[in-house]
């Protein structure tokens, strides 16, 4: 069966994403604060000033920088009160814009670099390094490196004293199908199998993005919108889809003050949501952990805080009530999307919020079921994978159109790699996944690549790596089976030095978190591994170690 959107059919806006965000639909105060860094308050942008900011940026980049339509400007940069200005900026200098995650090395920057072709980097203090080490490697001009704040780094200048002139660009003015084909954003992603390098890149057109933003719009006004007295807090970092593309995004349409922290930790958190008597925020199931364990949590007034959205991964019910007891004032709705949707394909309607459901899809979209040989489900409650199609849905991957037609089939629909089910009242509920992916605290591990860096290491003859979810994290952790060439030297320390060598290849939510030593990694008769077989294994490994503890 289809499965077609109970929400009634938007308006898709026919405009581009600056355009769009800067039309003012609800009427926003002028002088308000929207982007406050949550830490200094002393430290925000206006709407006023976002726009003016926002435009300077986008001349400064086209008269020194050279920067012309379809150029790319990265930002490799933890969250800052200002990552708007170079996000939107380049866009509105008809360029695009690719986030890069701040705490990747070199070899993972320079990679991303490389694919995306980027000729301006905008990075923070705290990576520089590693920025002019891969700007180097990518043939990146060095002039046109920046760093965020307010002072020279390491003989790089800020983007403030440099880019931001008199002069305002001019928007260009696209078409309807125009909006529909320009790109505007490169955001990282594993895509639904993962690939040995590493992340692909996910492009979005403008449509792609003006139109989750409207779809949002139409499911639910509560949380967003333009009083005043609504305050947002954002932990989840900004070069990730959910945090650009609801946080930054959907707050600024709405003209919701976004406090903005430049990472998550519960002391932070706490303080901020009592200090600015935050209404809203974004999480991932591991925050709410922190918020239904942490022994700090009652120190703190966190009554203001009404609503919050879990995404990323999916939120087991128990700890869904765990944090709802924690913070009684708390509507915890779980929302369902990748970055391949723009993000958002789902979200658990304020009225009905069902244990474990991902809930209700948004509107101008449609969903398939199927099950492995390809057919439409056609009972309520039977399992199969998630097909969707919308107007958000992902233009494709960069450079990699085989990922693109494998992922994007030729009726439109998505293959998200989830297994799901739905009730009679079309709640989504996520059972189980069909791709190799893992989550880690909510980001994607391809077990390719992970496998690509343990096959490097001189002692290894075969490994596989899985996703076993650990109760105590609410999360997967990376779990490595490996095989060594001499299996007599398997030990603790071996596998300890094995952790270690990944770890100083590959960026922290990618590092092995357990290493078992077998024999033989299990494989079919063409060789593909057999995770499934592996994942059973280690549930009885689980059960195993749980048994011994309770023995102790």
């Amino acid at each position: 069966m289809v499965i077609i959107s109970k929400i009634p059919t938007i308006d898709e806006p026919e405009t581009g994403i600056v355009q769009f965000l800067f039309a003012n639909k609800y009427k926003i105060p002028e002088n308000r604060p929207l982007l406050i860094d949550s830490l200094d308050t002393n430290r925000f942008l206006t709407f006023a000033q976002i726009k003016k900011l926002t435009l300077q940026f986008a001349a400064g980049l086209q008269d020194i920088c050279k920067f012309g339509k379809g150029d790319v400007l990265a930002i490799f940069s933890p969250n800052q009160y200002d990552f708007f200005i170079p996000v939107y900026g380049a866009v509105a200098a008809s360029g695009i814009t690719t986030t890069v995650n701040p705490t990747y090395n070199i070899e993972e920057l320079h990679y991303q670099l490389s694919q995306t072709k980027a000729k301006v980097l905008i990075c923070h203090e705290d990576n520089i390094k590693v920025a002019l080490a891969a700007g180097s490697q990518a043939g990146l001009n060095k002039t046109n490196i920046f760093v965020f704040g307010d002072k020279m780094v390491d003989n790089i200048h800020p983007f403030q004293s440099v880019l931001i002139g008199e002069r305002e660009a001019v928007l260009e003015d696209l078409t309807s199908e125009q909006c529909k084909e320009t790109i505007a954003l490169l955001c990282f992603s594993s895509g639904t199998s993962g690939r040995s390098k590493g992340v692909m890149t996910t492009y979005f057109s403008h449509a792609n993005l003006t139109s989750n933003i409207t779809q949002y719009a139409a499911f639910d006004k509560n949380v967003f919108n333009s009083k005043e007295s609504n305050r947002m807090l954002t932990v989840l970092p900004f070069y990730h889809s959910f945090g650009l593309l609801v946080n930054l995004n959907y707050g600024l349409h709405f003209g919701t003050p976004n406090y903005v922290l430049k990472r998550f930790d519960i002391f932070s958190f706490c303080k901020a949501v009592q200090d600015h008597k935050i209404t809203f925020t974004t999480v991932v199931p591991p925050i709410c952990l922190s918020i239904a364990k942490h022994d700090i949590v009652p120190n703190y007034d966190l009554t203001s805080l009404k609503s919050a959205y879990s995404g990323a991964a999916p939120l087991g019910p128990e700890l869904w009530k765990e944090t709802m007891s924690r913070l009684p004032n708390l509507k915890l709705r779980q929302l369902y999307g990748l970055t391949e949707t723009s993000p958002v394909a789902m979200i658990q309607p304020e009225n009905k919020m069902l244990p474990g459901s991902a809930g209700l899809l948004f509107p101008n979209m449609t969903a398939k079921i199927v099950d492995d040989d390809g057919n439409e489900v056609t009972k309520y409650g039977e399992r199969g994978e998630l097909l969707i199609k919308g107007p958000n849905i992902m233009k494709g991957y960069l450079n990699n159109p085989e990922a693109s037609a494998e992922s994007i089939d030729s009726d439109g629909y998505f293959h998200t790699g989830d297994i799901v089910l739905i009730n009679e009242e079309e709640h989504f509920f996520i059972v189980d996944r069909k791709k190799e992916l893992i989550k880690y605290k909510g980001f994607p591990v391809a077990p390719a690549e992970i496998e690509s860096v343990l096959l490097s290491n001189p002692i290894i003859a075969d490994c596989a790596v899985i996703g076993v979810y650990d109760n105590t994290q609410a999360t997967e952790i990376i779990r490595a089976y490996v095989t060594l060439k001499d299996q007599s030297t398997a030990s603790e320390e071996v596998g300890k030095s094995i952790m270690k060598f990944v770890a100083e290849k590959v960026v922290h939510y990618k590092q092995v978190r357990k290493i078992y030593f077998v024999a033989e990694i299990p494989r079919n008769p063409s060789g593909k591994i057999l995770r499934r077989l592996l994942r059973d294994i280690a549930q009885l490994e689980i059960k195993k170690e749980d048994i011994n503890k309770s023995k102790l």
